[in-house]
């Protein structure tokens, strides 16, 4: 037996009763707790909502309510999904699924992302999270500006850069200078078919279509990732060194 919370809205002033409309019934379904009082707390604050708190995601597949909207983590979403195809279809087909997420998040989901009505960033635009819903209740999506362009896509790269290994992030640089992998190889003394290999996994750590696009944002951020190297040869200078038993 499943369990959900309702959090009533604020009563509302005569002159707000008289224009009126039903209440909104969204569902939350969040990645963490701290994310779901957040959200809860300015959906209240608009005081025209009813609201339904799922724990898990075995709640929302096994309810059946029909809400207007549900308000989903990328974690559950991506779950939902990849795990219950036909528990997703029969939730998108009665209610807008928005799925909320971080902006460093964007580039890992963007394969997934195409499958939800809406989307919210949590640290950029969850304080407008009643304009972006009745925006996702008419099939829009309310984009960030800094997504637009080709700068904002690489602050999103550049907060990627630690799962790139050493000898990946040297790569990407050198694809920054224009080198093919030959001379790449020749200057970190490796092999040009382990090149090759680095290069591939470049370019799917940090989601470019081809090392053009990698060498390119590379060669604009020259001085960023100058700075990103310079902080892993701090770091490692900072290790205490292991002492064997």
């Amino acid at each position: 037996m499943h369990t959900t919370h309702e959090y009533a809205p604020e009563r509302a002033s005569p002159t707000t009763t008289r224009n009126a409309v039903s209440p909104m019934h969204v569902c939350l379904i969040l990645d963490n707790t701290s994310l779901t009082d957040t959200v809860v707390q300015a959906l209240e604050k608009a005081g025209r909502h009813r609201l339904t708190v799922f724990h898990d995601l075995g709640e929302l597949t096994q309810s059946t309510l029909t809400p207007d909207a549900i308000l989903i983590g990328l974690q559950q979403f991506t779950a939902l999904r990849e795990n219950e195809p036909m528990v997703y279809l029969r939730l998108s087909r009665r209610s807008r699924i928005v799925v909320v997420l971080s902006s460093r998040e964007l580039l890992d989901a963007a394969h997934i992302l195409a499958f939800a009505d809406a989307w919210v960033f949590e640290d950029i635009n969850v304080d407008r999270i009643n304009e972006l819903l009745d925006l996702g209740l008419e099939g829009h999506c309310l984009m960030p500006k800094q997504f637009l362009s080709r700068l904002g896509v690489d602050e999103i790269r550049l907060t990627l850069l630690p799962r790139l290994s050493e000898p990946e992030f040297e790569t990407l640089r050198l694809l920054g200078q224009g080198l093919n992998n030959r001379t790449i190889a020749n200057q970190l003394d490796l092999s040009e078919a382990v090149i090759k290999s680095m290069v591939r996994s470049v370019l799917s750590k940090l989601h470019f279509r081809n090392r053009t696009e990698a060498g390119v944002f590379a060669a604009r951020q020259q001085s960023a990732l100058q700075q990103a190297r310079d902080g892993r040869m701090a770091q490692q200078h900072h290790q205490p060194l292991s002492r064997s038993a």
